[in-house]
């Protein structure tokens, strides 16, 4: 196909992935499936109870005065809280894994079961009923099982000290999910900046970026 068809057949199909449901997303770009959870089945509601428990567990610690979750930036916190949260979940006796590739998802769990579950951890300071994009997917490469999938939110607040504070938690099933394609093309500086591209500059011997 060629580029002008491909932009053209993009556009086209581009509102009708208005509304999609995730998982049957996640099947189509990977060759493993998707299970809900099921709270009537035994296994599923031990893990969301360990879930439970070390969620309460994090918030717990996160309530104790000057914690160490202190940054000016939100980035600069979430990854001392996502390896604090790993911890709690690893006294469930629930076996777990920071799969350290960017992209979905972030954390990879054995049960006693041997069934694995893969979550997702968003640490954000806005609240739950925005229209602001959180979600993102792309290839289901950093998974390699059949598997649920959970989505755990964690809100936090900044005081005056630039400290941290965990306000809520709220854990997800993301076979509920529906997402949204959004196409874009987008360009680095490298590509913005090119010599031939460049019309005037405050130096000739300078680089913009």
């Amino acid at each position: 196909m060629q580029p002008k068809d491909a932009i053209l057949k993009l556009i086209e199909i581009t509102p009708i992935l208005n509304k999609v449901s995730f998982q049957e997303v996640l099947e189509l770009t990977s060759p493993y499936k998707l299970h809900p959870i099921n709270l009537s089945q035994e296994d599923d509601k031990e893990l969301i109870e360990a879930l439970i428990k070390s969620c309460r567990g994090l918030l717990a610690l996160a309530t104790k005065a000057r914690r160490g979750y202190k940054g000016a930036r939100i980035n600069e916190v979430s990854k001392s809280i996502e390896n604090e949260l790993v911890e709690e979940i690893r006294k469930t006796g629930l076996s777990t894994r920071i799969l350290s590739a960017q992209g979905y998802p972030d954390i990879e769990l054995n049960d006693k079961h041997n069934r694995v579950t893969y979550l997702e951890v968003k640490i954000s300071s806005k609240k739950k009923k925005t229209g602001f994009r959180a979600f993102y997917y792309s290839t289901g490469k950093k998974i390699a099982n059949d598997a649920r999938h959970l989505l755990l939110g964690l809100r936090v607040i900044k005081d005056s000290d630039n400290y941290w504070t965990i306000e809520e938690w709220t854990l997800t099933d993301l076979s509920k999910l529906d997402v949204h394609l959004k196409a874009e093309f987008n360009a680095s500086n490298i590509a913005m900046y090119t010599e031939e591209s460049t019309l005037a500059k405050s130096r000739a011997d300078s680089e913009l970026f």
